[in-house]
């Protein structure tokens, strides 16, 4: 057996419960690559994994779908030439065959996956994907910085340019928007020439959303902001709210709308139910949309956007692999801003 350094858990917990540890090593198979991970993202929905917060998620796995590395083996139907490629791993695992995949959309993919939740993520080594899901990265772009393309950047297009069709000219306001996805939304939603408000409970985080890129910063440590955000947009409202917290803000996301505004659901912190007011849907036309995983196209957006320096991927903290558990803990309290990334043995 060749083994390789990895990090797994035993069983639901806080972050202590994520150990360094050494596995087997994944072999290619006949259509895949074997990557050497040279970065990884830390992502929310991982530590919401780790806590056993993700239905039909199981311990004992290696967790992470943000992955940057290079092409070290490749199977007998990959061309040989792919050896030595910088990459960065498309994180959806997907059939190919139904309507979804040959439409292009293998983000909504029924027999779909995410790379991590089954385990072979990129808390390890090496990985092993499909040869299609490893896509080249341009050059000179770090692998730290890669690691972010798919999720965090790519999720991003995929809210504000593909769901939402964020246009010059109109006002997007971004909840959460200190976290690792309201940071690179800013900076989507400003390459298109729209104006970002930004939302966020901290005022320690107002320098960086400006330097991002926001227009404007809301600071709302109880989130109750639809009342400023009235105030600053002339009671007209906001055409797009790029919605991260949900949780907590989805109400006072819907009450900052103007007139047949669109309200874009990424994420749900806090994992539970929130109420709908049907009548304030019908009086100004909203319309709610959900959105996830990037598609390939919003990827190859995202690595042009990140090589133009349109998008600055923002990492809050670089750590060795074995200390993932910090990574968890400073997620989990809110006391990073952006992304925390994985790097190094």
């Amino acid at each position: 057996m060749t083994s390789m350094k990895a990090v797994t858990f035993a069983a639901f917990g806080a972050p202590e419960v994520l150990k360094a540890t050494t596995v087997e090593r994944p072999s290619a198979g006949p259509d895949d690559v074997l990557i050497a991970i040279r970065a990884a993202g830390v992502c929310y929905h991982d530590v919401l994994s780790r806590a056993g917060k993700i239905p039909g998620g199981k311990p004992d796995r290696i967790l992470g779908h943000e992955i940057a590395g290079e092409i070290v083996e490749v199977g007998s139907n990959v061309p040989v030439e792919r050896k030595g490629e910088r990459v960065v791993i498309y994180q959806r695992l997907y059939c190919g065959l139904c309507r979804y995949c040959l439409s292009g959309r293998q983000d909504l993919c029924r027999n779909g996956r995410v790379l991590g939740e089954s385990g072979g993520g990129g808390y390890a080594e090496f990985t092993c994907a499909p040869a299609r899901n490893a896509i080249a990265m341009p050059e000179g772009l770090a692998m730290t910085a890669a690691a972010l393309a798919v999720c965090p950047v790519g999720t991003s297009v995929r809210a504000a340019l593909g769901v939402a069709q964020v246009e010059p000219g109109q006002t997007v306001l971004i909840t959460g928007a200190g976290g690792g996805l309201g940071l690179h939304q800013i900076q989507v939603v400003k390459s298109v020439s729209a104006y970002a408000i930004a939302v966020t409970s901290s005022e320690n985080k107002v320098d960086m959303l400006r330097q991002a890129g926001a227009d404007e910063v809301i600071v709302s440590p109880d989130l109750k902001f639809s009342g400023e955000v009235w105030r600053r947009t002339a009671k007209q409202g906001v055409d797009v709210v790029l919605e991260n917290v949900v949780s907590d803000t989805f109400g006072e996301s819907l009450r900052s709308t103007a007139q047949n505004a669109i309200v874009v659901v990424l994420g749900n912190i806090g994992a539970k139910r929130v109420e709908v007011d049907p009548g304030l849907l019908i009086v100004r036309r909203i319309r709610i949309a959900g959105s996830g995983n990037a598609t390939y196209k919003d990827v190859r957006m995202a690595l042009h956007l990140m090589a133009s320096g349109a998008v600055k991927p923002y990492i809050g903290a670089v750590l060795p692999f074995p200390r993932v558990s910090e990574g968890h803990a400073m997620m989990e309290q809110r006391t990073v801003v952006g992304r925390v990334v994985l790097s190094g043995w």
